[in-house]
């Protein structure tokens, strides 16, 4: 009874020290940082949940599914003045740390070295995702998450017992989370998920036959409490978006994603039989082009399909030679070090974890590796195939990469005193460098985003202060800014709204539209009901596409600067009709 009492006091001592380390961390960050949303993806989400979209808090933010979004929203309703979703996100991303820390640091070393391993793993963290604890995207969030879940199937107890489930309540919930939250992402990772179970499931081969059944039959009953969880959110998410409407709109996202993230828009001039075909003329070509499509109802999902369908099939390689750019892609960006930090951490690591199996002849290590590389392989090929790798997917997979690699370094190998003292001195001064370059670039970062979204705060204090006024915004004149998480936070309806982006042509946006007494926004600018706001800096964000526009639809307009604000040109539209 004594040991177990004082195994538990250590238990919760190392946890309670893991919660200081990690909380002094986001001390540490916002003393030199304000946190920003890093995409207006978040910002849009944001939105709709507080209520700043439509006026209402509502939780169908198209994004998340529902269940999480209903609960984020439901806070926003009882307290509408605190900054929910950007206090989720953050406490989300810390709490991952703070959970990958203390899982992986309380199985490293004796009791009195964990303080510095949690140290360690904390400043390394840091180090390797700044830019991601600074600028927070909900796709990087979902993937810290599922990582934190990752580190406790590694790290949990031995046994099938109470002990256990008790353990994995936590590592289902996070699953869920990470899953609700993105739910791309978390599938991504999931095969990671099951690899670090199969290790786990390895190691007690050698055991009684009684005892790896009674473990396996353990983690059979939580991977089907993960899969419960994971369908009743997407029961409920199917419920909430079931009318004709959403149901509409989330094909025309699906669409819109495909043309936008994947195939992109064939160029006009070389492909005109086609657009002539699917009825898209020169000017909603344009429309296209420059995201502004709201413009346009006869854009709707039909032409979305035909224009994504045109471009998977007109992207000049066949499978084969997909499969092909996509391996040597693979070798290629690893290679040449495309992402130097993580490339070098873990190259070292497979280099040392290799050395060390074949001098021990540890087959089970090998085989190991060799199904992380197999997991590995496959995922990235999967991501280079679709042709889009954007540091908020990649990273993720780095760090889920990462922490099985170092889960390896608990194998039984044979090390000689000075391979553990170089191994540790090569990694603290290569996170040495990551701090510094990183804390360079971000801070740079940082400061051009502090200069530049003067700029778009200007802008909306210049709309709180004419309610009775519309403004829709020229996507492309609006993507360089972001919101911080903590500022800003009245979760006033604000009278404007872009004239593209995923959101548009949805019930929400819709709601907007009836909100401001409009019904669309094309009858709206050519009625003078709405104003048309654009960046005139640039020569390419010019207004003069709407008369195009306009034109076609058989109107003549004129186009007055009626007002600016900083950078922003407000534009009133005049119209006649054409003879």
């Amino acid at each position: 009874m004594r040991s177990a009492a004082a195994h538990d006091r250590q238990k919760w001592r190392e946890m309670g020290l893991a919660v200081l380390i990690v909380t002094g961390a986001w001390l540490f960050l916002s003393v030199f940082f304000d946190f920003y949303y890093d995409l207006n993806d978040d910002t849009a989400m944001k939105d709709i949940l507080s209520g700043t979209y439509t006026g209402i808090p509502e939780g169908r933010n198209i994004q998340m599914l529902y269940p999480l979004g209903w609960a984020v929203s439901m806070l926003y309703r009882l307290l509408p003045a605190v900054p929910w979703y950007g206090c989720f996100l953050c406490f989300c991303q810390f709490f991952a740390l703070w959970a990958i820390v203390y899982a992986v640091g309380s199985v490293a070393g004796k009791p009195e070295k964990r303080p510095a391993v949690f140290l360690l793993l904390t400043a390394g963290g840091l180090a390797l995702f700044l830019y991601e604890f600074v600028f927070i995207q909900y796709t990087v969030t979902a993937g810290l998450l599922a990582a934190a879940a990752l580190a406790r199937l590694l790290t949990g107890p031995d046994g099938d017992g109470r002990e256990f489930r008790k353990y994995h309540c936590v590592t289902a919930a996070l699953c869920a989370l990470s899953f609700y939250l993105r739910t791309e992402m978390f599938l991504l990772l999931g095969p990671f998920l099951a690899l670090a179970v199969c290790w786990r499931l390895m190691e007690y081969r050698g055991r009684h036959k009684e005892a790896g059944r009674g473990i396996l039959r353990s983690y059979l009953c939580l991977a089907a409490a993960v899969l419960a969880l994971l369908g009743a959110g997407l029961a409920a998410d199917g419920v909430a978006y079931g009318s004709a409407a959403w149901k509409d709109f989330r094909q025309f996202f699906d669409a819109r994603t495909a043309v936008y993230d994947f195939y992109g828009i064939p160029d006009y001039a070389q492909n005109r039989e086609f657009y002539e075909s699917v009825d898209v003329s020169p000017a909603r070509y344009t429309l296209l082009q420059n995201y502004n499509f709201d413009l346009d109802a006869e854009i709707d999902t039909e032409m979305m399909e035909q224009i994504a369908g045109y471009g998977a099939a007109h992207q000049g390689q066949s499978p084969a030679r997909r499969l092909y750019e996509s391996v040597y892609a693979y070798g290629y960006r690893f290679a040449h070090g495309q992402e130097l930090f993580f490339d070098l951490l873990l190259c070292l690591a497979w280099f040392f974890l290799i050395r060390a199996a074949l001098r021990g002849k540890n087959r089970a290590l090998l085989e190991k590796l060799a199904l992380l590389l197999f997991v590995r392989t496959g995922l990235w090929l999967f991501l280079l195939y679709r042709g889009r790798v954007p540091e908020r997917i990649t990273h993720p997979l780095y760090l889920m990469e990462g922490i099985l690699l170092l889960w390896l370094f608990r194998e039984p190998l044979e090390w000689k005193k000075f391979e553990k003292s170089a191994i540790l001195f090569l990694y603290a001064a290569l996170l040495v460098c990551v701090a510094a370059v990183q804390g360079q670039t971000v801070w740079r970062q940082y400061q051009d985003r502090e200069a530049r979204n003067i700029q778009w705060q200007t802008w909306k204090a210049y709309c709180a202060e004419r309610p009775s006024s519309f403004y829709f915004v020229d996507v492309y004149s609006s993507v360089a800014y972001s919101e911080k998480l903590f500022a800003d936070t009245a979760p006033a309806y604000r009278n404007f709204d872009l004239l593209g982006g995923w959101c548009v042509k949805s019930p929400a946006a819709m709601q907007k539209r009836r909100a401001a007494g409009l019904t669309d926004a094309e009858s709206a600018l050519r009625t003078g009901q709405a104003l048309f706001v654009t960046d005139a800096r640039s020569e390419e964000r010019s207004p003069e596409f709407l008369k195009d526009w306009y034109r076609e639809r058989g109107v003549e307009i004129t186009l007055q600067e009626e007002d600016r604000c900083g950078c922003f040109a407000v534009y009133r539209c005049g119209s006649n009709a054409a003879d």
